[in-house]
């Protein structure tokens, strides 16, 4: 090899995201096994209809989640961690808006052991009082201290101003409600959805014959009573009238910003494409916004705008923190480049940039198994099908400037938009 000279750049060209394979079992789970990886080891993920927005009062699905690992049928919380260290594994307990996830990384050769700790920690957890009144002590403390950021101020007022206050997507947590949240509610809506008929289950890495029937034998004895979910709907969201609210903080020396429109979800035809415009405007270090209003005027050290999506809704934000004296100049240089996308066309050089980075970016988000696996969690999550991250490369490579501008001028109305600042504005 020549290393004076430089390697030949070639350009990516469209290929199609590894396989699943798909089992359903005899008592009807539905298992997806993606074999990719080397070592004696896999990921096992399990994806049940158990987030937030299934939760009548706030908090009950996140406490539900997190507290799985502090009791079970045959073990206490530090029986478990000396059983997940004994076998060489590690668990890891999240929850969004729709599911609740839970994740074991286990050694092959251990995975019988594995899974019998993961079905009872899953389905049989006890809940003890004194690590759910511990649980909730921390959780209000850290509540406390979040509460007095601007950032975490803004955010949540953005959501509320959204979404509406009382809609899944909108609802966030308040003080009182570590006071009101009680252990019984916990235990209900475990009894109510975490029961086998509201899961899924994922396994990645060097799934051998061997692992692959441990697996399947240990999901197949639990029991599946054929009940029929009751979910609740999201509804509608109930955006606020106002389309600009400040939070006063007096003895804040930044803003935080928040600006942004309702959106579209994953399945939507522009999802794509507008990726690109998000991308451009925002979405990396040499877009416009950071260009501007970080390189040029100094207004903050950093602003990005990015594409939430839900599983019925998404939006579209920007977000920065500035000194309060700079706060309204910020938000005016926000609006004035989404005006230049709608007014002038981008160059092909700055679009061809835009390109190539989404394309990188693409490339390490399915580089490996568990990055697939990932992928392939929130696909099945979305009710989306292969061809959504089939169609990504040639969706970014087919998006023109004439298609940059006219997505500009469809969505990036004034009017349509909400802006949040927490913090002064001076």
């Amino acid at each position: 090899m020549d290393r004076k000279k430089q390697p030949e750049i070639k350009s990516i060209e469209d290929f199609q995201i590894k396989r699943a394979e798909e089992k359903t079992l005899s008592n009807g789970i539905k298992l997806y096994i993606l074999r990719q990886g080397e070592e004696d080891v896999v990921r096992l993920d399990w994806m049940l209809g158990a987030g937030n927005c299934h939760q009548d009062k706030r908090l009950v699905a996140n406490f539900t989640t997190q507290l799985l690992k502090e009791g079970c049928r045959s073990m206490n919380s530090s029986e478990i961690a000396d059983e997940l260290d004994f076998y060489g594994s590690w668990l890891q307990l999240s929850c969004s808006h729709q599911y609740a996830y839970i994740t074991f990384y286990a050694l092959n050769k251990y995975i019988s052991k594995v899974m019998n700790l993961a079905n009872e920690i899953i389905f049989l957890p006890t809940f003890p009082e004194k690590e759910f009144l511990t649980y909730k002590e921390i959780k209000k403390k850290q509540y406390t201290i979040d509460s007095q950021k601007v950032s975490y101020m803004a955010h949540c007022k953005f959501l509320e101003t959204l979404y509406g206050e009382q809609h899944p997507y909108g609802r966030t947590a308040r003080e009182e409600d570590f006071d009101l949240i009680q252990l019984e509610w916990i235990k209900n809506f475990h009894e109510k959805y975490y029961v086998p008929d509201n899961c899924k289950v994922f396994v990645t890495g060097k799934v051998t014959p061997e692992v692959e029937k441990e697996i399947v034998h240990s999901l197949e004895q639990l029991e599946v009573k054929g009940r029929k979910m009751d979910f609740h709907e999201t509804g509608d969201p109930q955006p606020s009238s106002k389309h600009k609210i400040v939070i006063e903080k007096k003895d804040s020396v930044q803003s935080a910003v928040m600006i942004g429109c309702p959106l579209f979800t994953r399945k939507h035809p522009d999802y794509h494409k507008f990726s690109v415009l998000n991308t451009l405007l925002g979405g990396y270090f040499g877009s416009r916004l950071m260009s501007n209003i970080r390189e040029e005027k100094g207004y903050t050290y950093g602003i990005g705008s990015s594409i939430t999506t839900f599983k019925n809704n998404g939006h579209f934000s920007i977000m920065s923190q500035t000194g309060v004296e700079f706060t309204k100049p910020l938000i005016d240089e926000v609006f004035k480049d989404m005006d230049r996308l709608r007014n002038e066309e981008v160059s092909e050089e700055e679009l061809d940039m835009v390109k190539m980075y989404m394309l990188g970016e693409h490339l390490r988000m399915i580089d490996g198994g568990l990055s697939i696996a990932d992928n392939i969690i929130s696909m099945v999550g979305n009710d989306l099908g292969y061809d959504f991250y089939d169609t990504t490369v040639t969706s970014i490579k087919e998006t023109t400037a004439k298609d940059i501008q006219a997505l500009a001028r469809k969505y990036f109305n004034k009017d349509n938009f909400y802006t949040v600042v927490a913090g002064r504005e001076e």
